[in-house]
């Protein structure tokens, strides 16, 4: 009865956040959430209001949209890097071209077949011809290979986001945008999320990439439940800030945000509004800890110099942002079968079977939120489902 009364204390024609396929435990305590630090607190302060950061890829969408939107490119040959530009592209700020990449592969030979591939595929006229080529078989497998591999160059750096963004390389924002909303239609339409995998025709490479996109229900109606009681709304990202704006900054993918409520990784640009391959100078960019320092520059000022009442993340790169608030209230996690710092406050999340009591803590709750891939769904769970393998 309590609970029911905290969920539609901020609505009184409606219950504010729908149970879905919440994990009952998440759903409480955002309930609770709602009511104890919303627009219906006694405490709750219209000039320094609370606040929410949501991390994008596979927290508020499931899966990854800055490798839906390469996937897409790599799928339709939709590049503006020409031919004689992709080895330099490819290998930029990398310290050590012979860098062992496994099974013989380095950063030096992987981009030099790619640049190949990549000269050869302007033959083809027709996608299906294309896709039945060794060369394009090829270029998808190693420049795929690369992008997973490229963080052993410059590991604990943001090294792997610049380098697949670099892939955007001569495209406008709008070009950038439009392209993000094909590919993110095409693999909303697909209904499900699949790992595949690439091979390429030599043999030294194959890896697996995992497609489908989709912004879940429950997602959309939290970010909206908390506008309604009296948060800010917040993305910190770790993807391109217009790829991510390309999303969830149009209204039809049901999230609403303003861009200005919108931190991604940002890259130069040209005179001509064109993407430069080389990251912004000077700006924080939004990975691991990169993510605590545009909350606390960026978000906190206009907060009072608070820190968020609700963090929600799924992976290593969201751990130090869901753990270094001390004001923090509430952390939803995401359960991604990931393991290291993230997978431990998982596992310690789960264990906790304390009372959801926010006001009564002197430490954040954690609770997690499990899905099912196959279904491109959340389930009502703490744990998830494995993504199904595709031939």
């Amino acid at each position: 009865m309590a609970l029911g009364l905290a969920c539609a204390s901020c609505s009184q024609s409606a219950p504010l956040l729908e149970q879905g396929n919440w994990n009952p435990r998440v759903h409480e305590a955002l309930c609770v959430l709602l009511n104890d630090y919303g627009s219906s607190s006694d405490a709750y302060n219209p000039d320094c209001k609370p606040y929410a950061v949501f991390d994008f890829d596979n927290t508020t969408a499931i899966n990854d949209i800055a490798n839906t939107l390469l996937c897409w490119q790599i799928d339709n040959l939709v590049f503006k890097i020409r031919p004689e530009d992709w080895f330099a592209t490819l290998t930029a700020g990398l310290p050590d071209l012979d860098a062992d990449y496994g099974s013989g592969n380095t950063p030096r030979s992987l981009a030099a077949d790619i640049a190949a591939d990549y000269a050869a595929l302007h033959g083809y006229g027709d996608l299906s011809d294309m896709h039945a080529s060794e060369a394009w078989l090829d270029f998808r497998a190693k420049l795929w290979y690369f992008y997973v591999n490229s963080d052993i160059s410059a590991p604990d750096s943001p090294l792997q986001c610049e380098w697949i963004t670099r892939l955007q390389a001569g495209m406008t924002a709008a070009e950038i945008t439009d392209f993000t909303r094909r590919a993110a239609d095409e693999a909303m339409q697909e209904k499900v999320m699949w790992e595949e995998e690439w091979r390429s025709p030599d043999g030294k490479v194959f890896v697996n990439v995992v497609k489908g996109l989709a912004i879940s229900p429950e997602i959309k109606n939290l970010y909206a439940a908390l506008r309604r009681c009296g948060f800010d709304v917040y993305i910190c990202s770790a993807s391109l800030e217009t790829v991510v704006e390309a999303l969830a900054c149009e209204p039809r993918y049901g999230l609403d945000m303003d861009p200005e409520h919108v931190w991604g990784f940002h890259m130069s640009s040209d005179s001509e509004g064109r993407l430069v391959p080389v990251a912004e100078e000077g700006y924080v960019q939004p990975y691991r800890g990169g993510k605590v320092e545009c909350i606390r520059r960026f978000i906190a000022q206009v907060h009072g110099g608070n820190g968020p009442a609700l963090v929600a993340g799924d992976s290593n790169g969201d751990f130090k942002m869901l753990t270094s608030f001390p004001d923090l209230k509430l952390g939803l996690i995401v359960d991604c079968l990931n393991d290291g710092d993230i997978g431990a406050l998982t596992a310690e999340a789960r264990r906790d079977s304390s009372e959801v009591c926010l006001k009564d803590r002197t430490t954040p709750l954690y609770v997690v939120q499990g899905r099912k891939p196959s279904a491109l769904s959340f389930i009502p769970a703490d744990a998830s489902e494995e993504v199904p393998l595709r031939p």
